[in-house]
């Protein structure tokens, strides 16, 4: 039996710490910009004020082939919105209802901040040709990896995972031999998923990918 430590590839913690940074960043820089002055409701928007609609909506409409509004910030956050069903509702009868676009970072985050929460939800109906999510590229889970079986051994123990009565685990031979992965078996208690073979594994060990998922 061997055993071995996943890898670290997309660190939660720093999308947390950037996705923070951003959230403090522009509530420093409303606060340093905004003047003492208001807008009262039925009084047009004034930039840089502080414009209160009261219990009314603000709507904008246009027939442009651009954007019907353009908000731009060269420092931090373009806009920042907080509600309390909903921060941003995007929404298109004939088209793409949100679109995060980056070219150097990520596209969109979701981030679930308490318990129960989650960060992006994908929701279809469970019918013909509706899908809740369709990914064109490459994909990645911080929650799997490879752990190899070393020859002789009919086992190999991956440690240092976040492991819950609800994980399941999935695991597949990356190699075609005699052997083939028998079980595995995630463990809440003391956090690892043990890989298990039906037989030794040849020379040259059997590599295992490995993939957690609650249920």
């Amino acid at each position: 039996m061997a055993n071995q430590k996943p890898s670290n590839r997309l660190s939660r913690r720093g999308i947390l710490t950037g996705a923070g940074a951003g959230g403090v960043a522009a509530v420093a820089a409303a606060m340093t910009t905004a003047t003492p002055a208001a807008a009262a409701p039925g009084d047009p928007v004034l930039q840089g004020a502080d414009n209160n609609a009261g219990t009314e909506s603000t709507i904008l409409r246009s027939t442009s082939d651009a954007a019907t509004l353009d908000v731009r910030n060269t420092a931090t956050v373009a806009v920042d919105a907080t509600g309390f069903d909903a921060g941003v509702l995007g929404y298109s009868s004939n088209g793409n209802g949100v679109i995060g676009r980056s070219d150097i970072g990520y596209g969109v985050i979701g981030v679930a901040g308490d318990l129960g929460g989650i960060g992006v939800v994908a929701s279809a109906p469970d019918e013909y040709s509706k899908t809740a999510l369709s990914v064109r590229g490459q994909t990645r889970f911080s929650r799997s990896g490879l752990a190899t079986v070393p020859a002789g051994a009919n086992s190999v123990t991956v440690t240092g995972l976040h492991v819950y009565a609800s994980t399941r685990a999935l695991a597949l031979a990356q190699r075609s031999t005699a052997v083939w992965v028998k079980a595995a078996v995630p463990n809440p208690a003391t956090g690892e998923l043990r890989l298990h073979l039906n037989a030794a594994a040849p020379a040259g060990g059997v590599p295992i990918a490995w993939w957690l998922l609650e249920a």
